[in-house]
C-alpha cells in the first residue's frame, strides 16, 4: 500500500503546485498537500476554482507504473473514491452522480471537483471538496456542500485522510485489474446515463447528438449516434437534451 505522507499549509496558491513542484523534486508517490486557504485554485480547462475557506483543497502524486494512454482513467478512479467517501460520510448514494471526467455530483448539485495534472513521471491527482460552504460563481451547476447532507464531524485533515485512502486501495486495484474492474461499478453514476445528450468538440464547432450509454472498457464515453456506436475521450462539453 502507498504511504500517505500528508503536508498541511495555512495558505498556498494551489495545492497541485505544491504537489507538482513536489513530484519534480522527487518526492515519493502518495506525497500529498492539504492547504485552508487557495489564492489562485483552479480546475479543469484552466477554470478558476473558488477556494472558499472551510472547503477542502487537496492535491496528491501518483507515479502510475501503466502506459500513459490509460492515465486520463485515474480521473474516473479519483471521483469514484470521492463518491465512496461521501457515502461513508452518510449521504445517499442514490443522489450521488459523476458528470464524466471529473465532477462529482449530489442531488443535481456540484460539490466536487477533480484535475489532474501530469509530466512524463507522474500525475498530480487535484481535489475539491465542497465542505462548509457553498462556491456561488460555477455558471455550469448549482453547488452544494457537505454538511448540507449530513452533519460531518471531521476534520479537514481527517477527510482528507478518509479519501486518500479510498484512492489509492482503488488505484492499487486499478494497477493489479485495469480499468474494467471499476466500469460497471462507475457506471451505476454517471449522470445522463441513458438520456439524449448534446455533446460539443475541441477541435471545431461541430456537435453530435446522440444516447450517452455510459463507459467504454477504457473509460470513454460511450454514445449511440442513431447509426453507429461511437466511443471519445476527449470533448470540449455535454450536455442533456429536453425532449419536450
Amino acid at each position: 500500500m502507498v504511504n500517505i505522507n500528508l503536508k498541511i499549509q495555512s495558505i498556498c496558491s494551489s495545492t497541485n503546485d505544491l504537489a507538482f513542484q513536489a513530484a519534480n523534486d522527487g518526492l515519493d508517490q502518495g506525497t500529498s498537500y492539504l492547504s485552508y486557504k487557495q489564492t489562485k485554485g483552479r480546475g479543469r480547462n484552466n477554470n478558476k476554482w473558488n477556494s472558499l475557506e472551510g472547503n477542502l483543497f487537496l492535491s496528491t502524486i501518483i507515479r502510475p507504473i501503466k502506459e500513459k494512454k490509460h492515465w486520463q482513467q485515474l480521473s474516473l478512479i479519483v471521483g469514484y473514491s470521492i463518491i465512496q467517501s461521501l457515502i461513508d460520510f452518510g449521504i445517499k448514494s442514490k443522489i450521488i452522480e459523476l458528470k464524466w471526467p471529473n465532477d462529482v455530483l449530489v442531488d443535481n448539485k456540484k460539490i466536487s471537483g477533480i484535475l489532474l495534472e501530469s509530466s512524463e513521471r507522474f500525475i498530480v491527482a487535484g481535489i475539491g471538496l465542497n465542505v462548509l460552504k457553498n462556491p456561488n460563481d460555477d455558471q455550469k451547476w448549482h453547488t452544494t456542500k457537505v454538511n448540507d447532507h449530513v452533519n460531518l464531524n471531521l476534520s479537514l485533515e481527517q477527510i482528507a485522510y478518509v479519501i486518500l485512502k479510498k484512492v489509492f486501495f482503488n488505484y492499487k486495484i486499478w494497477n493489479d485489474k485495469g480499468f474494467i474492474y471499476f466500469k460497471e461499478k462507475i457506471n451505476k453514476y454517471i449522470k445522463y446515463r441513458g438520456d439524449v445528450i448534446n455533446i460539443n468538440f475541441n477541435s471545431n464547432t461541430k456537435s453530435l447528438r446522440g444516447i450517452l450509454l455510459g463507459l467504454g472498457n477504457n473509460g470513454f464515453l460511450m454514445i449511440n449516434s442513431g447509426t453507429s456506436i461511437l466511443e471519445y475521450n476527449s470533448i470540449d462539453s455535454y450536455h442533456f437534451v429536453n425532449k419536450g
